[in-house]
């Protein structure tokens, strides 16, 4: 097989971090497939970022995503103790957690409101895209929970719940070793 500039546009983009669903959009599912499997005989996720970057850059994504978020509706996020650290110590495939905030309320509290997700897609997704990120996929359900997320650079995934939790998880981190301490948490 002859590997075409699509082929290699697929890969690439796979490896520096875009989303399958990113490459459906932008052509079509064979092109998907072919970037998934790329991807995963790569390694997938992105490249990671550096130790002495990571906390930084993901301290800046959150402060923007909940400035905006509170265009939406104004909230006291609160970060969840603990919540910042490495996922899995001494890991060789080192992912970083940059934090969960708890807005301590619902997104929508009164009764009658609905789940509609557009105000917080309207305010939270060009900042996504800024810092990177895809805009806000569709609506999924775990358990009660219903939730909408978002892929970025370096594996990073953002998640919003109705419940009102903001997470960011799974930042592939170039750090050795895979500790908390080497990213001066």
């Amino acid at each position: 097989m002859t590997l075409s500039t699509t082929h290699v546009t697929a890969a690439a983009a796979t490896a520096e971090g875009t989303s399958i669903r990113t490459l459906i959009r932008r052509g079509g599912s064979a092109f998907a497939l072919l970037a998934l499997t790329v991807g995963l005989l790569s390694g997938c996720g992105g490249s990671p970022v550096a130790a002495t970057e990571a906390v930084s850059t993901y301290d800046a994504l959150a402060e923007d995503l909940l400035a905006a978020a509170d265009t939406v509706r104004p909230m006291d996020w609160e970060l969840q103790r603990n919540s910042r650290k490495i996922e899995e110590p001494g890991a060789e495939d080192c992912r970083y957690r940059p934090g969960s905030w708890v807005a301590g309320e619902d997104l929508y509290p009164a009764p009658g409101q609905g789940m509609d997700w557009q105000p917080w897609r309207d305010a939270l997704d060009p900042v996504l895209e800024e810092h990177g990120f895809d805009a806000f996929g569709r609506e999924r359900r775990r358990g009660a929970q219903y939730y909408v997320t978002s892929d970025g650079p370096h594996g990073a995934t953002v998640e919003l719940t109705v419940h009102g939790d903001l997470r960011i998880s799974d930042v592939r981190v170039d750090a050795t070793p895979c500790e908390d301490a080497t990213l001066g948490l």
